[in-house]
């Protein structure tokens, strides 16, 4: 209590002295990937097991490479958070997970979610990364061609 009323003492002085109070917050902007390409034409899911086995495991697999270009030039010499992220499709589940060449955090990601990749200051314009992209998915249940919208989002501390 006495916290709040000192907290509200303060800022009712700050007006008073004319003082500029800015309500500080964190905001969330999609960032344009659009130079990015695949250096595959896909990634074609073939079954993990050959052959019927015990385990009956029905994972199909697969991998693809993406030579990813960001522009971040909006954000340069500013700190903040970037995530990889995969709308869910309502679709068969599938995981993928990411090795990077280091400039970005590899990572597993399932629709629905978004994955921090980088955390600190853009120091330049464009960020390129290679993304050798793993997926596995239930191939049971996975209903044909699939695509996987992935895009990225910057979160400004």
């Amino acid at each position: 209590m006495i916290a709040r009323a000192f907290g509200v003492l303060a800022l009712a002085m700050a007006v008073a002295a004319g003082i500029a109070v800015d309500a500080v917050e964190a905001a969330t902007y999609r960032v344009d990937d659009g130079a990015s390409t695949p250096l595959e034409s896909g990634a074609v899911l073939r079954w993990r097991e050959g052959v019927p086995s015990k385990s009956n495991d029905n994972t199909i697999e697969g991998a693809v490479a993406v030579a990813l270009r960001l522009n971040v030039a909006p954000w340069i010499n500013r700190s903040a958070r970037l995530f990889l992220v995969l709308p869910e499709r309502g679709t068969a589940p599938v995981k993928v997970t990411w090795l990077t060449q280091g400039r970005l955090l590899p990572g597993t990601i399932a629709p629905g979610n978004r994955v921090l990749v980088h955390a600190g200051p853009i120091t330049s314009p464009i960020l390129e990364e290679t993304l050798t992209l793993k997926i596995e998915a239930d191939g049971t249940r996975l209903p044909g061609t699939q695509r996987l919208n992935f895009h990225f989002e910057i979160d400004l501390d």
